[in-house]
């Protein structure tokens, strides 16, 4: 059997060919691409100790102990003196790293540390933010503002990923080659076309991505060295970046759709070629468009999900289920509007229409609930002007530009705003909800909070207290006539984490939009009691670690359940399984103890003394 490296490679003509074949062609063509590595069964991306002396463990971040290296350890490793003679364990390191943190008046500050203490020592960094996850991650969310990523030229000080540009097109793969670390599983990637509601942010967007990759450890159990962040730089057409003398992208315009469609082909075969096919493309900030493009090109091809379009809208999906819940209500009563074209919208759009059809509906009654409005009106089939990406939910109406006599028209429970417009749910739109339905579910997923389609106070009081709310930043209780009430927080840390490390566990090659409804109905049955009292139709947000744990229970066992798996045997117990393969931050011991040859050789004069009375 010829062997991987000795393959020959596909044509260009075949390989356009893998992204319209399937079954038993597609197999024949994907196995003809040459594999420099499959990462699946490479669990143990630990650096052999003997491989390195005790200067390079100081200097490394994955390896350093820092205060913690024993008195053995600095001996043998021919590091005495180099530290002070405290030895100190882990959480006596972590809480000094807490009283420091703690003098700390401004987010720069801690963010600064904890970027420093991350690429000095990496173990202690995500052990103090195992430790208290509400108080230090927050500091790198990247999801809720634009704080990091407006500042990330100013803060760029060591490389965390790879920057990988349109003038490398064609040369992809030997770039890809340059990371350091080949035990990849999941490339997270970006273009930076549209970061939160901000817009075109160019390769600021690796801000995003990092904050992603410490969600996967701290709340997936991912190990890191599994996660490669990395930004395709093709440009950005934001002029005020483009002026910025300290961008460190490209200073040009976007470049055409066709020639990113080659680098991103190029760069999607090239982590196909040389990590496998169960190493998960995971994308992030894509503009609607090239969202869509991708994932229909890519989703039979290898692991491929977008948290934008699939695991946003599946966090989206699931406070609905719950609120239907609340009134007893079935899914397929709803009616949804949407306004605007956010890759977290149309997403969301076609997980509900999987649901519809799941719960009876047939394909035609599943669209007339499903409607649309963006910046030129409401979407209907005799308006000039429709998107690309809503022409598969055009229905038919009277054309309209006013939300509020498009609400009154169509007569939605749901609306989901994601179009980054602030405040475009004004009175009178909050009020045609008001009188649409019953218990009217709003959605203001702008972000940051400032670029909202509304406050939490407007749609409580315009709604006369009917309403549940819901946004994508975390808010304050709101009081209306008395009552308190808590605003809802749809946000992908709820999902992707958990999903994405069932997905690397059990070895799945394609993510099918199925496995982001069972989580999404994982997550609906979360939701405490206490909560859905205040109409928060999500859980706490201090339980986030325990509910990735089980979104990862749920994707592991469908993939088993639906034959996707590749992991075999399958374990007997999947939940110990799980917690067994997570992240431990804990120090490894580096110098291990020898034992003392006094105490296990035999002295030579005993020996002879032994040979003459047995002679």
């Amino acid at each position: 059997m010829a062997s991987p490296r000795s393959r020959k490679a596909p044509t260009e003509k075949e390989k356009d060919q893998l992204v319209c074949v399937s079954g038993d062609a597609r197999a024949q063509l994907i196995s003809r691409i040459p594999r420099e590595l499959d990462n699946f069964w490479r669990m143990d991306p630990r650096v052999p100790g003997g491989l390195l002396n005790g200067h390079a463990y100081l200097s490394s971040p994955i390896l350093n102990k820092s205060l913690a290296f024993s008195d053995y350890e600095r001996r043998v490793m021919s590091i005495h003196g180099m530290l002070p003679v405290a030895v100190r364990t882990m959480d006596e390191q972590v809480a000094a790293c807490k009283m420091l943190l703690n003098q700390m008046t401004t987010r720069t500050q801690q963010f600064m540390y904890l970027r420093n203490l991350g690429g000095t020592n990496r173990r202690l960094f995500y052990r103090l933010l195992e430790t208290n996850w509400n108080t230090y991650m927050p500091v790198l969310e990247s999801s809720e503002t634009d704080f990091l990523i407006k500042l990330h030229s100013l803060f760029f000080h060591k490389p965390q990923g790879m920057y990988i540009t349109i003038k490398d097109l064609g040369h992809v793969g030997q770039m890809l080659r340059n990371w350091p670390r080949r035990t990849v599983r999941c490339v997270m990637v970006s273009n930076g076309a549209s970061v939160l509601s901000i817009g075109d942010y160019g390769i600021n967007s690796m801000a995003v991505l990092l904050s992603i990759l410490h969600q996967n450890v701290i709340l997936g159990g991912i190990h890191p060295d599994f996660c490669l962040p990395l930004v395709l730089d093709v440009g950005t057409d934001n002029e005020e970046l483009l002026q910025d003398p300290l961008y460190m992208g490209l200073r040009e315009h976007r470049t055409s759709h066709l020639k990113f469609h080659q680098l991103f082909d190029e760069f999607a075969l090239s982590v196909l070629q040389q990590f496998g096919s169960r190493t998960t493309i995971l994308c992030k900030n894509f503009d609607a468009h090239n969202a869509i493009y991708q994932l229909e090109k890519y989703r039979e091809l290898q692991c491929f999900m977008d948290i934008d379009f699939q695991c946003q809208g599946a966090c989206g999906l699931s406070g609905v289920v719950v609120a239907n819940r609340l009134k007893r209500m079935q899914f397929k009563c709803n009616t949804f509007l949407f306004y605007g074209t956010h890759a977290m919208n149309i997403g969301m759009a076609r997980l509900c229409l999987a649901l519809f059809k799941k719960e009876g509906l047939i394909e035609g009654t599943a669209r007339e609930r499903i409607w649309f409005f963006d910046n030129k009106g409401l979407v209907v089939g005799n308006r000039k002007g429709i998107p690309a990406v809503l022409r598969e939910f055009i229905n038919c109406g009277k054309p309209t530009t006013d939300l509020a006599e498009a609400i009154d028209q169509i007569r939605p429970n749901v609306l989901v705003g994601g179009g980054g417009q602030p405040n475009v749910f004004t009175k009178e739109v909050l009020r045609a909800m008001e009188r649409s339905a019953e218990q009217p579910i709003i959605f203001a997923m702008s972000r940051p909070i400032e670029n909202a389609e509304c406050s939490a106070e407007d749609a409580f009081t315009y709604t006369k207290g009917r309403c549940i709310f819901i946004t994508g930043s975390s808010l304050p209780r709101v009081k209306y006539a008395n009552k308190w009430y808590q605003p809802g927080r749809s946000n992908s840390i709820y999902l992707q984490p958990g999903i994405l490390q069932g997905i690397l566990l059990s070895g799945m090659t394609t993510v099918p939009d199925e496995t982001f409804l069972v989580a999404a109905e994982r997550l609906a049955w979360l939701v405490w009691p206490d909560d859905l009292a205040q109409r928060n139709v999500y859980p706490p947000i201090r339980k986030i670690q325990c509910i990735n744990q089980r979104i990862a229970e749920a994707v592991f066992l469908y993939a088993y359940r639906k034959g996707l798996a590749t992991l075999w045997p399958e374990p007997n117990n999947p939940t110990e399984y799980i917690k067994s393969q997570k992240y431990d931050s804990s120090y490894r011991t580096v110098a291990s103890e020898v034992y003392c040859m006094e105490d296990s050789v035999i002295s030579t004069t005993e020996s002879h003394k032994y040979y003459k009375e047995n002679a």
